[in-house]
């Protein structure tokens, strides 16, 4: 579960095993945004099909990224 505050733009998640929509556990994105305070936070995630969703934090966990989460601030590219 990712915590709401520790959750950041460019970090990577995947959609958890308990989510109500089967179709979505297991997706795996990014984090582009984050609306709301520490109490109810909804967190925008992209996946690579370029779709959107909001999502809360609790619905979310964290996974390993192969780079800083500050290079998607920069444009999030890598130098591979």
């Amino acid at each position: 579960m990712v915590r709401p505050e520790e959750a950041r733009v460019g970090m990577k998640v995947r959609v958890g095993k308990l989510h109500r929509i089967a179709e979505r556990r297991g997706m795996v994105g990014r984090i582009v945004g984050r609306y709301g305070g520490e109490e109810y936070m909804a967190l925008d995630v992209r996946f690579s099909d370029g779709q959107h969703r909001l999502f809360w934090p609790g619905d979310l966990e964290e996974t390993s990224s192969r780079q800083p989460w500050w290079r998607s601030l920069l444009g999030g590219g890598s130098a591979e």
